[in-house]
């Protein structure tokens, strides 16, 4: 698809807020607004969100508005705002904003006010965000530190000069939830040294990760959507993984076939390099087994850095989005295990070089407790909240 640059709309000269689904409209506001930190990479992200728009449009039932703002017929801003029925808030369904991209406060606030009267309109009383749909593009929350490292498809990036956050506090909306990244790069983990002799660790190609999906989603349900603050999964997010890792394995090669010796003492590696074609395998995902039962107990799900294949780059990055592990089975070392194993092996045998652990939540002790040890923090970001209540209509006689 390509972008056209006429400007056949934003006649009037006064300030306005308008809602679209018209594609055109939205991909002229896209390429005239949105701020990509690596120009290279902006043609390409709008295309993403185009494609992604004109999905969502099409399911009729699918809530969703887009609105921007001119003022003085010049654009001012512009911001997304949806229903998904997959995104859960500590469990429960709630409306987002996303992509909010403003010029001054009055953008911002008569921007916000749609969305208000959006979430109202649909019986809903909170609204939080940035969730930047899709995920695997635009990530969550406002970013506010480490904008100098390196973009992540996967994780929010920002401008550093950008008054939204600040204008949105100012509109009433609070912190809610503070979220971190880490680079946690070949780093050993200590309590990954003692496998349960239970746990059998694998690598699987992409056609047996899809045949693992009910147990993944369950797992998901589990682990995800009834304690995050945040945890915008479901299938639709499987399916985006899934596309990643496909786009993924069309341009991945081989660095190394030959056993790494100086890891051989890493409990369950050898078993898992020996059980695994290197040829055929997903190297950004690695599951833990029951051995008993065959059961999925524990994974890690990597995103690889599709900005940097976007680029034109060889594919050395990977944003370690999901970690889960079953209830049942926490505090076996598996989680480190599943680290220690799959970091090394991908390395190794597929050269990437650099894992951030990402959007990794402030209130998750656990998570706390068994990553920040072990990395270094490159990047904060913030998701806002604000309940709504009903506005008021009076009725002025004389």
């Amino acid at each position: 698809m390509e972008i056209s640059l006429e400007k056949t709309i934003f006649r009037k000269k006064e300030f306005t807020v308008a809602s679209t689904r018209n594609i055109s409209e939205i991909q002229f506001v896209l390429t005239e607004l949105l701020y990509v930190p690596d120009e290279r990479l902006k043609l390409v992200i709008v295309l993403e969100l185009v494609d992604y728009f004109t999905e969502k449009f099409s399911e009729p039932d699918y809530k969703i508005r887009f609105f921007y703002a001119t003022q003085d017929g010049i654009l001012t801003g512009f911001v997304i705002c949806q229903i998904d029925g997959d995104y859960k808030s500590y469990g429960m369904s709630c409306p987002t904003f996303g992509w909010l991209h403003t010029k001054n406060f009055l953008s911002c606030k008569k921007l916000m006010n749609e969305c208000e009267n959006f979430v109202r309109e649909n019986k809903k009383k909170k609204l939080r965000g940035p969730i930047n749909y899709p995920k695997f593009v635009g990530g969550i929350g406002f970013q506010t530190e480490g904008f100098e490292a390196p973009m992540m498809s996967g994780v929010a990036f920002g401008d550093p000069e950008s008054k939204v956050l600040e204008y949105l506090q100012q509109l009433g909306y609070k912190k809610d939830s503070k979220y971190m990244c880490l680079d946690t790069f070949l780093k050993k983990w200590d309590k990954g040294k003692n496998l349960d002799e239970n746990i059998a660790v694998r690598f699987l190609p992409l056609d047996e990760i899809r045949d693992l999906k009910e147990q993944i989603m369950g797992l998901a349900s589990q682990s995800l959507y009834a304690v995050l603050a945040d945890a915008p999964g479901g299938r639709a997010r499987f399916e985006e993984m899934m596309d990643g890792y496909a786009q993924a394995r069309k341009v991945l090669k081989l660095v190394g076939e030959e056993f790494p010796q100086d890891y051989a003492g890493v409990p369950g590696f050898r078993e898992t390099w020996e059980s695994c074609d290197l040829k055929k395998i997903v190297p950004m995902a690695i599951f833990g087994f029951d051995r008993n039962t065959n059961e999925l107990v524990g994974v890690i799900m990597c995103q690889p850095n599709l900005f940097q294949l976007w680029n034109g780059e060889q594919l050395t990055h990977l944003n370690v989005d999901t970690v889960m592990i079953k209830k049942e089975y926490a505090g076996k070392g598996i989680f480190s295990a599943l680290h220690n194993i799959g970091v090394f092996l991908s390395s190794s045998s597929y050269g990437f070089n650099y894992y951030e652990g990402t959007t990794i939540w402030a209130n998750n002790d656990r998570a706390i407790k068994t990553i920040f040890p072990h990395g270094t923090p490159t990047r904060t970001h913030y998701v806002v909240q604000k309940r709504l209540h009903k506005e008021l209509k009076v009725n002025i006689k004389f």
